[in-house]
């Protein structure tokens, strides 16, 4: 037998772990149900008193062996960091009594936070001061307060921001976002999607996506960056994902490093990790089957109602093309694949727009985050919201764990939380500009405002993809003649990077409004970039337009030259088509008038 495992059984008989909080109300249970139990829908029990961690603390450990995991999964049963594999480190919370047996096992620590409790007693002292005079980010807020400033942007901004929800959770609460768009619902436009708190406890993923929204909502013309997204796209925000869990982290006999929602499994047994009940990877690493777990990830994929939720309105919206899902902590830029080490087929794309995304981080206050495809990078985690949105919706996606290392994990102070938000805001930002420019479009060669009638018009514009490649017929030539459904035509590839295709010919007195599209499997990109509201317009002259002589359809000089031919006194006023004025005689009033047409 293993030397090293016949430690850890002796260590843990001299040593029984004590990692659960002392509390008057369990965080846990000992119960343990697994996966084919069936779970109980039911209003949640009221707890009378509040979890508190007194004697707790939060460690950094190094992680050497699979021995050493085992050692410590018996110790806490509280994973605070993003993964946990061996030869890495990870923070756990656990008592402070356990030190000595990792001490015993000569497993390599660090405490981070000395005093868990007094960290948590010092926030809820801070919060129940009056706020009203300080500014809505100077400190955490409550979904009543999150929910109030949404319905704020609407009142505000009606024109541009509408509440928009995605079903309702466990215990009936409304998954509420915001649309931000200046054209009216169903309009196709691309659009992105940041959504927050699916762990409950995260409280600094709430105010994250809540300062994107903000920013949104009240730059919406005065920042040009902002406004030339809104011309091109349309945003939307969901802050609190899981708003039963969020709101037991703030409740009166809550817990306030709750993290999954709150199903009622059995007795004192509560929650599903929804960042967990996923269907790409499913059941994989990184997940439980042990309904106790902070990871249980639900009987089946989707078992629970607010991924079902999220997961509807996400499908139900086909013009997503990028989404961040907004966590904390750890200063980390994640995206697909997190169920396998295995690249993603688009990891040059995604890597094409995730490193810039880093460095837009920095750029803000010099924060570093690491960045990678996630099972590969970071480790192993099965079921996540963004290996679906990418894997199954084909958007660019992937998670953001946010401020900061360790030092405050989920107890942020105040001081953090714009600075955080602001070099998240630059990363959403860096993603949508990213995207939108992904396959710009110069057209090359078109026809003017004014063309002859019954003759066709050519096109030819250049697009060079910097993301993704385009996909099989990807540049389109689309028109609609007066008003009518959009016709299409497939632009031909005649090197370098450039295509051709033709509007087709109308008659006189119409008007085709057109544009070229360019589709990559991440997005379509237009010119006129804010298509569908503005397109390039050709038109030809009114019908029977006098002044067009030679019947070309065009006044120009030719026709001119024929009139000068005509100058002077007309010999039949009938058979003297210059005489535009009709006075009986071609001249500088004919012209004139004709000079107005040309």
């Amino acid at each position: 037998m293993n030397i090293s495992f016949i430690a850890v059984v002796v260590l843990l008989a001299i040593a029984p772990p004590s990692a659960k909080p002392q509390t008057t109300k369990s965080a846990s249970t000992s119960n343990v149900v697994v996966d084919d139990v069936p779970t109980v829908s039911a209003p949640a029990v009221v707890p009378t008193d509040t979890v508190r961690f007194d004697g707790d603390v939060v460690v950094r450990v190094s992680i050497r062996s699979a021995q050493d995991l085992m050692l410590v999964n018996q110790l806490s049963d509280d994973m605070w960091s993003h993964h946990v594999g061996v030869g890495g480190d990870a923070d756990f919370r656990m008592s402070q009594a356990d030190l000595g047996t990792l001490d015993r096992a000569g497993i390599p620590y660090r405490v981070t936070i000395a005093d868990l409790q007094n960290r948590i007693d010092a926030e809820q002292t801070r919060l129940a001061q009056p706020m009203e005079s300080l500014s809505w980010f100077s400190d955490f807020k409550n979904l009543t307060a999150v929910n109030a400033r949404l319905d704020e942007m609407v009142a505000a901004y009606p024109n541009l921001v509408s509440i928009v929800n995605a079903g309702t959770s466990i215990q009936g609460r409304v998954i509420r976002g915001i649309r931000i768009s200046r054209y009216p619902a169903g309009t196709v436009l691309p659009a992105f999607i940041f959504t927050g708190t699916m762990h409950a406890r995260e409280w600094a993923s709430t105010m994250t996506t809540m300062w994107i929204a903000d920013q949104f909502v009240e730059n919406n013309t005065s920042d040009a960056r902002i406004s030339a997204v809104l011309n091109s796209a349309e945003v939307y925000i969901f802050p609190v994902q899981n708003p039963d869990g969020y709101e037991y982290t703030w409740a009166t006999g809550g817990n306030r490093l709750w993290r999954k929602n709150r199903r009622l499994i059995s007795g004192t047994t509560y929650g599903v990790d929804l960042n967990r009940n996923w269907s790409v990877g499913w059941g994989g690493s990184g997940s439980s089957g042990t309904t106790s777990s902070d990871t249980y990830r639900g009987t089946a994929a989707f078992s629970e109602p607010e991924s079902v939720g999220m997961r509807d309105f996400i499908a139900a919206h086909t013009n997503l093309v990028g989404h961040i899902d907004f966590h904390s902590y750890s200063q980390l830029w994640l995206w697909p694949w997190s169920y396998t080490t295995t690249l993603s087929p688009d990891q040059t794309a995604l890597a094409a727009v995730g490193y810039p995304m880093q460095t837009a981080i920095a750029s803000i206050n010099g924060k570093n985050y690491t960045a990678g495809p996630s099972g590969s990078t970071y480790g192993l985690t099965g079921g996540c919201i963004d290996d679906w949105t990418y894997g199954t919706q084909g958007m660019m996606a992937g998670t953001i764990e946010v401020r900061d290392t360790g030092t405050y994990g989920f107890v942020m102070p105040t001081s953090e939380i714009v600075p955080n938000a602001k070099e998240n805001h630059a990363a959403a930002m860096a993603m949508m500009e990213k995207l939108l420019a992904s396959s710009p479009i110069t057209i090359t060669l078109a026809p003017g405002s004014l063309v002859a009638d019954n003759t066709a018009s050519t096109v030819e514009v250049q697009t060079i993809p910097v993301v993704s490649t385009l996909i099989t017929n990807g540049v389109r030539l689309k028109w609609k003649l007066d008003g009518g459904t959009i016709q299409s035509a497939v632009m031909t590839s005649i090197g370098s990077n450039k295509y051709r295709a033709s509007l087709p010919a109308i008659p006189c007195g119409s008007q085709l409004s057109w544009f070229v599209e360019a589709e990559t499997k991440f997005i379509i990109t237009h010119a006129p970039l804010n298509k569908p509201t503005s397109f390039n317009i050709t038109a030809t002259n009114p019908c029977g337009n006098p002044a067009d002589l030679d019947g070309s359809g065009i006044i120009d000089s030719a026709d001119l030259s024929l009139m000068l031919l005509e100058f002077g006194r007309c010999d039949v006023a009938s058979n003297c088509p210059a005489d535009l004025d009709h006075s009986g005689e071609v001249d500088s009033g004919d012209v004139s008038l004709m000079l107005l047409e040309i």
